[in-house]
C-alpha cells in the first residue's frame, strides 16, 4: 500500500511539473470534492486526495524560485513554523515509526499545511495572483456551504463516508452538519477561513458584479450557523469585523464596525432565541462552558505528570479514560482536550508547546507588519481579512481541538501564505525605495 502511494505521488508530481501554478490555484475546490472521492482504503485511508495533490505541489515549490528575500517578520514566523514542524515530527517518530498513529497525525496536521503555505507564499506575489487564489478559496467555501445546506435540508450525512459518524447534539435536538468531512469542527473552521477569503475578494476586486460573491458568502454563513458551534459563530463575527473594520491607521473605523456588528448581533440573537429552540438551547448552555473548564484543569494535570515531553501524541483520550474526571460547578470533564493548546501541552509537554507559542507569536508579528506596510486599499483589505481569519482560527483552537484536522489547517496555511507572499514583496519594495 505504501509503495502504491509513493508511485501515485511520483506520477502526480510529474504531471504537476507540466501544469505549473494551475495545480495550486485549482487545489481548494478540488480538495472539497476530492476529500470523499479519493480515499483508499475507505476506512483508515492511506491514499487521500490531499496527500497526493499537496504532495505533488512539492514539484511546484521546486520550480517556483523565490524572487524576493523574506521580510524580517515573515522570516521569524517561518523559523517558528520550522521549529514546531520539527518538534512535532520528532515527538511523533519517537513514539512509533509506523505510518499510522502519531506520524499520520503529524503529516496531516503539520506537514501538508506546511507545503501549502510555502507554495502559496511563492505564488501570491501580486494583487492579481492573490485575488485569483482568494477566488479559489471562495469557490471552495461555496461548495462546502452548499453541501452543508443540502445536508441540513435533506437530512442526510456524509461523515460516515470518511470514517466519522453523525453528530447528534441532544442539548439542541439537532445534528451538527459536517459537510464532506468526518467531524463538524473542521467543517466550521474551513468555512470561517473561506468566508474571510470571500470578503477579501468582494472588497478588493473593484467594480463588477458581486452577486456570485454575495451568494457564496450567504452559503458559507449558513454552513457556519448550522454547525451550531458558538466558537464558529464568534469566529465569523471576528472575520466580519477584521475584514471591514481593520485598516492601517484607522482605529476609529474598527471601533465603529465592531459596534455596528455587536448591535446587529444582539438584535438578531434576541429574535432567534424567541423563535428557534435549537439556537436558544445552544446560546444558553452554560454546562458546556463548565465542562470545558473542568477539561482544561484535567489537561493541566496531565501536563504536570509529564511536563517535558507530555503523555504522547494522540494519547489524551486513552490516558484520561483511566482517571477520575475533574468536576467544575457540578459538571464533569470530558475525555477529549477541547483545545488545541491544551492538547499540545498535555500530549507533547514543553517540547511541543513552546514551539507552538513561538509560532503563534510569529503569526501575530506578520499580522502587525502587513497592516503597517499596506499602502493601497487592496492591501488594507488583505491585512484586515487575514487578521479576522487568524482571530477566528485562534478562538476555535482555544475552545476546540482543531490541530489534528488537515483541511482547516491547510486552508488557514494557504491564507497565511497569501499574506506572507505579499508582505515579502511589499517589504522588498519599501527597502528599495529607502535605498534610492
Amino acid at each position: 500500500m505504501l509503495l502504491l502511494a509513493l508511485l501515485l505521488a511520483a506520477a502526480v508530481m510529474t504531471i504537476f511539473v507540466s501544469l505549473g501554478s494551475i495545480t495550486l490555484v485549482a487545489w481548494p475546490p478540488l480538495a472539497v470534492a476530492g476529500y470523499l472521492l479519493v480515499r483508499f482504503p475507505r476506512d483508515h485511508a492511506i491514499i487521500t486526495f490531499d496527500r497526493l495533490w499537496i504532495g505533488g505541489l512539492l514539484a511546484y515549490i521546486l520550480l517556483a524560485h523565490r524572487r524576493v528575500p523574506a521580510a524580517a517578520t515573515s522570516r521569524f514566523m517561518k523559523i517558528g513554523f520550522g521549529v514546531f514542524f520539527l518538534a512535532f515530527g520528532i515527538r511523533a517518530i519517537a513514539m512509533s515509526t509506523s505510518i499510522s498513529g502519531p506520524i499520520q497525525t503529524w503529516v496531516d496536521s503539520v506537514v501538508l499545511p506546511s507545503i501549502v503555505f510555502v507554495a502559496v507564499s511563492r505564488y501570491a506575489t501580486t494583487r492579481e495572483r492573490t485575488q485569483r487564489f482568494a477566488l479559489s478559496l471562495m469557490i471552495a467555501g461555496g461548495l462546502l456551504g452548499a453541501i452543508g445546506l443540502a445536508e441540513r435540508i435533506a437530512g442526510f450525512e456524509l461523515a460516515s463516508l470518511s470514517n466519522g459518524q453523525r453528530r447528534y447534539d441532544e442539548v439542541i435536538g439537532a445534528t451538527r452538519i459536517s459537510g464532506p468531512y468526518s467531524v463538524p469542527e473542521t467543517y466550521a473552521l474551513s468555512l470561517v477561513i473561506c468566508f474571510a477569503a470571500t470578503l477579501y475578494w468582494l472588497q478588493s476586486r473593484g467594480r463588477g458584479p458581486y452577486i456570485w460573491g454575495i451568494l457564496i458568502a450567504a452559503l458559507e454563513v449558513s454552513g457556519i450557523v448550522f454547525s451550531f458551534f458558538r466558537a464558529a459563530w464568534i469566529a465569523a463575527l471576528l472575520v466580519v469585523i477584521g475584514s471591514f473594520g481593520i485598516r492601517p491607521s484607522r482605529f476609529g473605523r474598527t471601533l465603529v464596525i465592531a459596534g455596528v456588528v455587536g448591535s446587529l448581533v444582539f438584535a438578531g440573537t434576541t429574535q432567534l432565541e424567541q423563535h428557534n429552540k435549537a439556537f436558544e438551547a445552544r446560546t444558553n448552555n452554560t454546562d458546556n462552558i463548565y465542562g470545558r473548564l473542568a477539561t482544561y484543569e484535567q489537561g493541566i494535570q496531565l501536563f504536570k505528570s509529564a511536563p517535558l515531553t507530555g503523555i504522547g501524541i494522540d494519547q489524551y483520550n486513552a490516558v484520561v479514560t483511566d482517571r477520575a474526571p475533574v468536576v467544575f460547578h457540578k459538571v464533569k470533564s470530558v475525555t477529549f482536550p477541547h483545545s488545541s493548546f491544551i492538547a499540545v501541552l498535555a500530549e507533547q509537554g514543553l517540547f511541543g508547546f513552546v514551539p507552538l507559542i513561538f509560532l503563534s507569536c510569529g503569526i501575530w508579528l506578520v499580522l502587525r507588519r502587513i497592516r503597517a506596510v499596506a499602502s493601497t486599499s487592496e492591501e488594507g483589505v488583505l491585512a484586515g481579512s487575514i487578521a479576522g481569519a487568524a482571530a477566528g482560527y485562534l478562538i476555535m483552537s482555544l475552545t476546540l481541538t482543531m490541530l489534528p484536522y488537515e483541511p482547516s489547517n491547510a486552508f488557514f496555511a494557504a491564507f497565511l501564505g497569501m499574506t506572507v507572499g505579499r508582505l515579502d514583496v511589499r517589504s522588498a519594495e519599501t527597502g528599495r525605495a529607502v535605498a534610492q
